[in-house]
This record gives structure tokens, sequence and C-alpha cells, in this order.
């Protein structure tokens, strides 16, 4: 992750430089003095840019460009709007800064009824609770309807306290829900909310989203044409409050409005914290469906005390969202990407550190710190605690369709990887497009694996790379049409040709000598540096043909099947030595090797063996290559570090299904 932090700019009661030294380098930041709806002035965002960078930090996001409301009501002047809206994203465009935060909430940016919740160690915290909220809507706003939006229960508990609540109290909850967005507008009195609740007294669920999607659908191709990533932020609480419609508040809400506004540049703020204010939402369900279009993070976490009562909570990773699983998410999907998103803390305790600072609520600067250093130490453990991080890799056969995919995720989680391919330019490719992800601990390295003296040159190699070797995957191997009997069954009107006394025996031997004896030589090779260094894994590529023999690839099937049971021998062999060897089989994915078997020319159809395959598939479907990530990483880790002799299959049920 990019380590976020939002800065209120020259108002702030936070520095830069106190900023830089909690590790921030991207800035989340925006002009505050401009009013909701003016276009942003490039001397200004070049001005406020220059102060951040001259600071040592990137203003990467802006948080927010806010939406008027006559855009959100489509009312009188919001054409205007529109058009200073979209001058502002070129504005910004022109700047560089091209990820922007915002968000679609009617009149009120976020809700709480106490700024100041006391924590048992003195610190406070921002809380939501229904009762105080439900009081205030009855007694202070007395808003017509409201008592239909609250639970019975809280209806009740609120008539017999509202009673109590003494004047310190009443302005207590009223300036806590009528707080503006810091820095971009004006507090509200209750006379003014009230007026301004009138405005949407027609404007329900449907007509405001709809309002939303004309609005993004209209400056979609100029963000799409500006490189702009517009991310909107979840409503906050998640659900109608005050007799306001709501529209981003649940997983169906961010998937509907993907569907209505399908450009991959209008995408989400994903935060964990007004998310959470729903105790019904799945927080890691919604990460996973709205993954590929999220541009933003805020990570912050709650706690409930009852029903729909909530405060923020005094650690980022505690409460009712599972950060842990989430960063985890997000690591994955920044692999995938190969680029990192900023996440920020958000909504930090205010400790004893600020108690002489005038913070804007929720945004202190110990509390952020604290937050930023768990979150940090978090990503930290899952990239290097775990997994393969440190581990030298070997990997034969990496230049092809899964051994890119592997060979990506293994250095995402910190492994050093010789890739190792036939032609070195191939290697050479493959470790530039590592490069260019941001992966730069991986070797090129020509080898032919049915060469002893090559896989020795390329043992010395790593050697004066790295000075050891830890891993050895043998994925070198594959089919070839020499390799095969075009007939699946020999029957009397069958071309003798195409049955197995036809079968070519110079494509017979390359195919077997490929697959077991490429997994062979560098075994001898590189298990030899493993025993003399105290230890390691190998991982070798079995297959589905070694578990059940398959009609046409004879040399393919017998090579895998010999792999198998070599797995076993060798395991048993190399047990005493400290070196375990496992066998992955994967089940059918399309590769360079088999798609002349399973696909049409025209890439689309499947041929009737591809029909066969997925019809004795229960899932139904081929593998991704990403499927068989977690599985290899797992075989070469500590993890399984009792695990040996084991193949695998990452088969969809191919094995476990007979067919019947």
């Amino acid at each position: 992750m990019k380590q976020g932090w939002r800065w209120y700019g020259t108002n702030d009661a936070i520095s830069l430089k106190e900023i830089r030294q909690a590790g921030v380098t991207d800035v989340v930041a925006a002009l505050y003095e401009r009013k909701c709806g003016d276009v942003w002035p490039v001397e200004e965002i070049k001005a406020r840019q220059e102060a951040v960078r001259n600071a040592g930090m990137e203003w990467s996001v802006v948080e927010s460009v806010p939406v008027h409301e006559s855009i959100k009501k489509r009312s009188a002047g919001y054409k205007k709007y529109i058009e200073n809206y979209k001058q502002t994203m070129r504005n910004l465009a022109e700047c560089g800064i091209k990820t922007v935060c915002y968000n679609f909430m009617p009149i009120l940016d976020w809700t709480r009824s106490n700024l100041e919740k006391e924590l048992p160690d003195g610190s406070t915290v921002l809380e939501y609770d229904d009762v105080a909220v439900c009081a205030f809507d009855l007694f202070l706003l007395k808003r017509k309807g409201a008592e239909k939006d609250y639970p019975a229960d809280v209806v009740k508990r609120a008539k017999k306290e509202f009673p109590k609540w003494s004047s310190a109290k009443k302005k207590t909850v009223s300036d806590s829900i009528l707080l503006g967005l810091p820095g971009t507008v004006d507090d509200l009195t209750i006379e003014e909310f009230r007026e301004q609740l009138k405005a949407y007294a027609n404007i329900d669920d449907k007509k405001l989203r709809g309002n939303l999607y004309k609005f993004l659908n209209e400056i979609a191709p100029l963000c799409q044409e500006l490189g702009i990533k517009m991310a909107i932020h979840p409503d906050d609480p998640p659900r109608p409050i005050f007799g306001l419609p709501r529209i981003l508040s649940t997983e169906a809400d961010i998937l509907e409005m993907y569907e209505k506004v399908p450009y991959e540049n209008i995408g989400l703020t994903f935060c964990t914290g007004s998310l959470g204010g729903n105790p019904l939402n799945d927080e890691v369900r919604i990460f996973k469906a709205a993954a590929k279009r999220i541009h933003f993070v805020h990570f912050r976490n709650v706690v409930y005390s009852e029903g729909r009562t909530f405060n923020e909570s005094p650690c980022h990773l505690s409460g009712k969202v599972d950060i842990a699983r989430l960063m985890k998410l997000l690591i994955e999907e920044e692999n995938r990407r190969g680029e990192q998103i900023v996440v920020r803390p958000d909504h930090g305790r205010f400790m004893e550190i600020d108690k002489n600072r005038k913070c804007y609520a929720g945004y202190s600067y110990g509390g952020r710190l604290v937050g930023l250093a768990e979150l940090r130490g978090l990503e930290y453990a899952l990239k290097h605690t775990d997994d393969v991080a440190g581990k030298v890799i070997v990997f034969t056969g990496a230049t092809g369709v899964l051994g890119t995919t592997l060979v990506e995720d293994l250095l995402s989680h910190g492994a050093k990887v010789a890739i190792c391919g036939l032609k070195l330019a191939d290697a050479e490719t493959a470790v530039a497009a590592m490069a260019k992800k941001g992966y730069t601990d991986a070797l090129p390295i020509e080898m032919n694996v049915l060469d002893r003296a090559s896989v020795e040159a390329a043992r010395d190699a790593v050697l004066k790379k790295w000075g050891r070797v830890d891993v050895l995957v043998n994925a070198a191997g594959g089919n070839h049409p020499n390799g095969t009997s075009p007939a699946e069954q020999m029957t009397k009107d069958v071309k003798i040709e195409d049955t197995f006394f036809g079968l070519d025996m110079a494509g017979f031997e390359f195919v077997n000598k490929l697959n077991f004896i490429g997994t062979l030589i560098p075994s001898q090779v590189f298990c030899k540096v493993m025993a003399d260094n105290g230890g390691g894994s190998v991982l070798n590529f079995c297959s589905m043909a070694a578990y059940q023999p398959m009609t046409k690839v004879a040399a393919y099937a017998a090579a895998k099947a010999g792999i198998m049971n070599f797995t076993m021998w060798l395991a048993t062999h190399l047990a005493p030595m400290n070196i375990r060897v496992n066998a992955l089989a994967p089940g059918f994915f399309i590769t360079n090797q088999n798609r002349f078997l399973l696909l049409e020319k025209d890439e689309k159809t499947l041929t009737a063996r591809g029909n066969k395959v997925i019809n004795k598939t229960p899932m139904r479907k081929f593998g991704e290559p990403k499927d068989l990530c977690s599985a290899t990483r797992f075989l070469l880790s500590d993890e399984s570090s009792f695990v040996t002799g084991v193949t695998l299959p990452v088969d969809g049920g191919f094995v476990a299904y007979s067919g019947v």
C-alpha cells in the first residue's frame, strides 16, 4: 500500500513535516478554501502540490472535489456546476493528480452524535448513538414522520431520555450531527438543516440514484480521456437518515453503480468505517465483489455496543471489520494490478499528544499516527512472516502461461526467483515484465533441462547472485502433437497411422524426456546444493494424466505418472537431508501445449475433447493460472514443513469424479 494521510491545508493543526515523519508518502488533500461548485485554478493546485513536494511527499489523491447540491438534486444551475466539475478535472489532470474521492450524500457528509466519547484510557473517539440521533430527530429537528425510521425500542428510549437532557447535552448532540465537512462548508443550524431537507422532499432513493448515474455518465468519458479515477465514498452511516435517501451503502448499491456506469475509471473509495456502520454489511465480501474498481482505501474500525450504536475503535485492527483479511485482499489486488493503492488511516483517537491542538473531528495526529503504524505493521507481517518471503527459488519452465503467473506471485510475496527458460530472450522478457510491476528480485537464466552442463551453468549463476538455493520448482515440460495419437481408440475404420501403432517414436521420446528427464536432471543438480546447505524444498509438476491415463497422450501420461512415483521416491530418499519433495497436479488449464487439444482454431469453441474435460470436471470450468498460486506457496513454505511425498491436485474435482 501507498501510505496516505489526509491533510487539510494551511489551516490544519498538523504540519506537513509531522506528516512526513509519520512515514507518509502520499498526501490526500483538496483546495478547502474553494467553495463547493467553484472551478479549481491550476495555479492554486500547483501551489498546494509544490508545498507537499517540498515536504518530501506527493499529493496523489484529492479528497474531495465536492459535488454541488444542484447536481444531486438536478435542479436549476446543475449544468453549470457539471461543467465546472469537468474543468476542475482537467486542471487536476494537468497537474498530474488523477485520483478523486467524492460522495453523493445529500446535505450531510457524515453523521455522529458525539465527537468526544471518552474511552477508559482517557482518549476520545467519535460515536454514533442511535438513541441520541433519534431523540435529536424527534424533539430538536422535529421532522415529520421521523418515528417510523427507528426501531420501536430506540424510539421508546429516546422519548424516555430526552427530557433528561441538559442544554449542554442538546448542544453537544446538535453540533456533532450538524458538523459540516471540515474545511469546506460552514456548520449548519437546525433551522438551516430543516430548510434544506425540504429541497429533498420529492427526491427518493430511485431519483437520487438516477441523478448520480447521469452525473457520472456525463463526466466519465472526460475522466477516461484524462486518466482520472473517480472514487465515490460510501454513505456514512450506510442507511437512510433524517429522511434523506442513501444510495451507496451496500454491496448491491456498489454493483448497481458499476453496472449503470460501465467505466473502469468510475470506481470506489473503499471505506471500512463507513461500510462497517451497517451491522449487516460484510466488508470482506464487498471488497472481493468491488475489487477491480477500488481506487482508494480508508482503513479504520468500529465497535458496536448495541443495535446500530457504535463508536470508532481504539485500534484500527480490531472491531467489527476484519482488517487483517482485507489487508491480505488489498495486497492480492495490488499484485494483480502491478501497482500500489493509496491507503490512509481514518478517524484516529484524540490522544494526549494532541491535547493543545485544534484538530478536526477524527483527524488528530496521535490517533492516526498509531493507526498508520498498525496498518503498516500488518502489511509487513502479511508480506514477510509466512509463505516464501526471502527464499531463493529456481523455477524451470518459468516463461510459459502458468509459469509466469506463479513467478509473479512468488515475487510479490518476497521471494527471489531465477526465471529459467530454454531461450535467454524469453527469460529476459519475463524479468523485464516483472520489473515494470515493481518486482526486481528476479534473475533471467538460460537453461536446457535436458542438458546437464546447461543446468550446472544455471546453478553457478544462481549461487553467484544469491549464494544459495532454497527451492526448486520443476515446471518445465508439456506435450507435443508428435507425441500423441490422433485417435482416442483403435477401431477397424480408423487409419492405422492415427492409432498407437502409428505413434511417432521420436515424438514419444521427446515428450517423455522433456517431462521426466527434465525433472530428474535439475533435481540432481540443485538438490545437491540444498543437501550441502542443510535442506530445502522441491516442487514437481505432475498432471491429471498421472492419476487416470488419458487417451491420445500416451507419452505425456507415462511421463507424468513417472513424476508422481519419482516424487515419492525422492521424498523418501532425501528426507534425512531435510529436503522435502512434493508435486502439484494441475487440472485442465489452457496452455500453449494443450490449446490445440481443447480449443478449436477460433480459440473460443471447445473441441470434442474440451467438452469431455468440462463434463468430467465437477466445477464445470477450466482453471485460471492464479488458482495454482496459494497451493504452490503452501507446498514451498515452512507452513508445510511436515508435508513430503505428496501430489496435490488442483483440478476442480476432476480426479474425485468418476464420470457417473
